[in-house]
C-alpha cells in the first residue's frame, strides 16, 4: 500500500481518506479483483488510525460493493471499477411488466452513478428477512416494496436499515423509524378519485362489482375507496373475492385489481361467449396499463400509476439525499370498456 499522506488540518473524515487510498490502489492496478487487503491491525498501524476508523472505512467500501468481507478471513477486492457512487439493493414483491418499467426508469435516471441489484421476496417474510440481513453492509441504499401482511418481523428487519439508506416504494408503510423515504400508491383515494371523476360514465351501470381476492396485497385499501364511492353516490356496490359466471348480468361494471389480469381475461371471455360488447352491456375497469390493454377488445379502461415516475422519484431521492413521503402520480385512461 502507498503511504497515505494527509493534508494538514484536513476536515475530511479519516475513514474517507483511508477509503480513498484503497480506491486509488485499485484504480492504479496495485490491488486486483479478489485480492485480500491488509489486516485491520496492519492498516491501523500503517496509517496511525484506530481500529474503529479502519473498520468504518472498510464498512464504507463494503456498502459500495468495492470490497467484501469474509467472516474470520478478512476483506477482499470485490469491484475493480470502484468509482461508482451508489450501490442499490432493489427488492420487489414479484415480477410484472409495470414493475420492470419502474426498475428500468430507476436505472436510467441513476445512470452511471449507481449499480442496482434486483431481488424478489415473493411475499415471503423469511426470504425478505434473509436477503436484507445478508446484505446490510453491502449497499449504500435499500429500495424495497413490501406488500406483506403486517408482521412485527417485517418492521424489525426494515428498522435494521439506517433510515437515511431506506426508500419504501409502491406500498404505504408508516410503522417504521423516522427518516426514511417513500414513494407510494394511495390505493384508497386513487380508486375513489378515479370513479368520482368519471361518475357520469359509471352511473350507466346498475351494479358495481369489485373483484378483490382475499389475499390481494392492497385489496383492503381499494375496498375502502370503493365502498366510500358507492355510499357517497348511492350506488349498488359489491365486493366479490372471486369471479363467478352466474354473476355476469347486463348492467354490471367490473373493477379488477389482479396484477396478472386473470380476472380481466375471464370477464372478456364470458362477454364474448354471450356476444356482448364491453362498454355496452358490461363495463370493465382494470388496474395498471399495458400495451395489450390499449388494443384488447377496443381498449380497456385503466386506473394506472406512473411506474416510470416512481422510478424517477426514487432515483432523485438517492441522488439528492432528500427523504420525503410522496404519493405517486395515478391517472385514469378512458377506453371503450367503460
Amino acid at each position: 500500500m502507498v503511504n497515505l499522506k494527509l493534508e494538514k488540518n484536513s476536515k475530511r473524515p479519516k475513514y474517507l481518506l483511508l477509503s480513498d487510498s484503497i480506491i486509488n490502489q485499485i484504480d492504479q492496478g496495485k490491488l486486483i479483483m479478489d485480492q485480500k487487503l491488509p489486516s485491520v491491525n496492519k492498516l491501523a498501524e500503517e496509517f496511525s488510525f484506530s481500529r474503529e476508523t479502519v473498520f468504518k472505512a472498510l464498512n464504507h467500501l463494503s456498502e459500495r460493493g468495492i470490497v467484501k468481507a469474509i467472516d474470520k478471513i478478512g476483506y477482499f477486492v470485490n469491484d475493480t471499477s470502484p468509482q461508482t457512487e451508489f450501490r442499490v439493493f432493489f427488492m420487489l414483491d414479484k415480477y410484472t411488466s409495470f414493475k420492470e418499467d419502474l426498475y428500468n426508469s430507476l436505472r436510467k435516471f441513476l445512470g452511471d452513478r449507481a449499480k442496482v441489484s434486483m431481488y424478489f421476496h415473493h411475499q415471503n417474510i423469511e426470504i425478505l428477512q434473509s436477503l436484507i440481513l445478508q446484505n446490510l453492509k453491502n449497499y449504500t441504499h435499500f429500495v424495497i416494496t413490501t406488500f406483506l401482511e403486517e408482521d412485527s418481523i417485517l418492521y424489525e428487519v426494515l428498522d435494521k436499515i439506517p433510515p437515511e439508506k431506506l426508500i419504501i416504494i409502491d406500498k404505504y408503510e408508516s410503522k417504521l423509524s423516522k427518516g426514511y423515504g417513500m414513494v407510494y400508491q394511495d390505493f384508497e383515494n386513487n380508486l375513489f378519485d378515479a370513479l368520482s371523476q368519471n361518475v357520469v360514465l359509471v352511473k350507466k351501470y346498475t351494479r358495481l362489482i369489485l373483484i378483490s381476492h382475499e389475499n390481494s396485497p392492497h385489496g383492503n385499501s381499494v375496498r375502502i375507496g370503493f365502498n366510500r364511492f358507492c355510499k357517497e353516490h348511492q350506488l349498488q356496490g359489491e365486493v366479490h373475492h372471486n369471479l363467478k359466471r352466474k354473476d355476469l348480468t347486463e348492467g354490471n361494471l367490473y373493477i379488477t385489481i389482479d396484477a396478472y389480469d386473470r380476472d380481466m381475461v375471464e370477464i372478456i371471455k364470458m362477454v364474448r361467449s354471450k356476444k356482448w360488447e364491453l362498454g355496452k352491456q358490461i363495463g370493465l375497469i382494470s388496474y395498471n396499463d399495458t400495451p395489450a390493454k390499449e388494443v384488447l377488445d377496443g381498449g380497456i379502461t385503466v386506473i394506472s400509476t406512473d411506474f416510470k415516475k416512481m422510478g424517477e422519484e426514487t432515483a432523485r431521492m438517492i441522488l439528492s439525499g432528500e427523504r420525503v413521503h410522496k404519493p405517486n402520480e395515478t391517472k385514469v385512461i378512458l377506453r371503450r370498456s367503460l
